[in-house]
This record gives structure tokens, C-alpha cells and sequence, in this order.
């Protein structure tokens, strides 16, 4: 009998010791939008998607909402001479709304970023500060280091993520795209941004044509990294682009779940499809680097 005893103490142990080891193993938080053609983001369920991890299919995922998490926002204004027909002073405008209506918690924050051969922030900011600090001196001239501003918000002000102490972590860069000064690449840049895990909504500043190189540019620094780019932003649309950048934040996801090959430092690729298929877009980060 005490041996029956002993036997299923020492089981129920072995699966108490498993459940703890389970809910105490790392998870990653891939940043996730379902958003329509007009940039509405819609509500998800984690059994509406299929995950895969570097090709591995995910099981035992779920879902957190952005809006219950701390916003760290960063504000990138490229101000080089290449903006001198931008039409900056009304976008700059909606921005610091934009800011006032983002940065509401008490461990919400923000940085103010600007950058023509070289970039210049602002410490982080609460809302208490926000109200006093005298923010940027915006001149328009110089060449243009949007890799190196990019590289440094996310370095050298955001900083490597907490996968333990999710936030979300947004980066809205006002540019053409254009880049003639940085002394880092574009993929440099890019592998700065996803190591901290910071969303990039792009919006270009440049208002007549097609994409160009630089309109491209933008297009892919918000697409690897699960934000939206929006195209020929001025004055008579700006407000509208930045209450949409505030609408897809708080109707963000985080996607959350333990990766296959924990136990080795790497970039690891991500795919998210629908189960079903759906007329909504799925934006969100398509690599994340671990342990790097």
C-alpha cells in the first residue's frame, strides 16, 4: 500500500515538475494585424491561422492583445534636403496628435528622432514630459542617413526586446525612402529592427508618380516587420493616415508561442496563413532573431 502510495506521489510530482517546466519555457511574441483593404484592422482567433516556425507547424499558440500592452513608440522625421518639397510642417502637425492620443498610460513612452546626415533623438519621453519638453528643431537640408537613424532608434533607443515583458513597440518613420549617407545597409538595419522587435509604419512623404526606389524601400521596411506603408501622405490626407496608424496599433495582436530550437541562437523564419481563406490581410513580422 505505501508503496502505491509512494508510487503516485512521486508520478503526480513528475507531472506537476512537467507542467511547470512547460509554462516556464520561453515563448516568443510575433507582432500580428488582420486588416482590411481599407486598413481596418478585425478581430482574430489563434484556431483561424496556421503557424509555422522555420517550416516546423506550431501547435499550443495564443493570442495577446497589443492594447492591454505598454506602448514604446518611436517618431523618425527625415528632415534632409530631399524633404524640401514635402509637404512637412501638416504632417508634423497630425503627428504630435497622433503622439498626444498614443502615448496615454502611465508606462506608455516615446522618442522624438530626426535626421538628415546624421540622426537626433530625444531621450524617452512619458506623457508628463511630453507636455513640457520643447521636442525638435526641424530645418530642412543635407543628405540623407535614414539607415543609420533607423539602426539607432532601434539600438541604441529601443534596445534588444524582453520576450519575458512584451510592449508594443512601434516605429513610424516620415521619409521618401531615400538614403544617400548611412554607413549601414539596408538589411543591417532591418536585422536591428526585428532584434527589438519594433513595428515600422512607413509614410512617404513623396507625392507625385509612382513608387519609386525609395517609395519601395519604405514598402519593405514596413512589410518585414508587420506594419503598412502608406503612399503620398500630405496635407490633405495626413491626419487620416495617422488616426489609421492609432487604429492598427490598438487593433494589434501578439502571437505567442514556444519555438522550435530554443536551445541555439538564430534568425528564425515565420509564415502565417489563414486556415480558411479570408479577404482580410495578415501583417506581421516575418522573421524574429533568438537569443541574438
Amino acid at each position: 500500500m505505501m508503496k502505491q502510495i509512494c508510487s503516485a506521489f512521486f508520478l503526480a510530482f513528475v507531472a506537476l515538475s512537467a507542467v511547470a517546466q512547460e509554462s516556464a519555457a520561453p515563448m516568443v511574441a510575433i507582432p500580428l494585424t488582420a486588416s482590411d483593404s481599407h486598413h481596418r484592422p478585425t478581430s482574430l482567433t489563434v484556431e483561424s491561422l496556421v503557424i509555422t516556425d522555420e517550416g516546423t507547424p506550431i501547435t499550443g499558440a495564443n493570442l495577446a492583445r497589443g492594447a492591454d500592452l505598454p506602448v514604446e513608440l518611436g517618431l523618425l522625421i527625415d528632415d534632409s534636403n530631399s524633404q524640401r518639397f514635402a509637404e512637412l510642417s501638416d504632417i508634423l502637425k497630425a503627428a504630435r496628435q497622433f503622439v498626444s492620443n498614443s502615448i496615454r498610460g502611465p508606462e506608455d513612452r516615446v522618442f522624438l528622432l530626426d535626421f538628415d546626415t546624421t540622426p537626433r533623438a530625444t531621450k524617452w519621453l512619458t506623457r508628463e514630459q511630453l507636455q513640457t519638453t520643447t521636442g525638435l528643431t526641424i530645418r530642412v537640408g543635407g543628405a540623407t542617413a535614414l539607415y543609420d537613424a533607423l539602426g539607432m532608434a532601434c539600438k541604441e533607443r529601443m534596445g534588444p526586446r524582453d520576450w519575458q515583458k512584451p510592449t508594443r513597440r512601434v516605429l513610424v518613420l516620415i521619409s521618401d525612402g531615400e538614403d544617400n549617407q548611412s554607413h549601414v545597409t539596408r538589411d543591417q538595419a532591418v536585422s536591428e529592427a526585428l532584434r527589438a522587435g519594433a513595428v515600422i509604419f512607413t509614410i512617404d512623404t513623396e507625392l507625385s508618380g509612382p513608387a519609386s526606389g525609395g517609395g519601395k524601400v519604405m514598402q519593405t521596411l514596413a512589410d518585414v516587420t508587420g506594419g503598412e506603408s502608406f503612399r503620398q501622405v500630405g496635407t490633405r490626407n495626413a491626419p487620416e493616415v495617422f488616426a489609421t496608424i492609432k487604429e492598427m496599433m490598438d487593433g494589434m495582436y501578439y502571437l505567442r508561442y514556444v519555438p522550435p530550437g530554443t536551445s541555439k541562437s538564430a534568425p528564425h523564419g515565420v509564415e502565417v496563413k489563414w486556415a480558411l481563406k479570408e479577404k482580410f490581410k495578415l501583417s506581421y513580422a516575418k522573421e524574429y532573431l533568438w537569443n541574438q
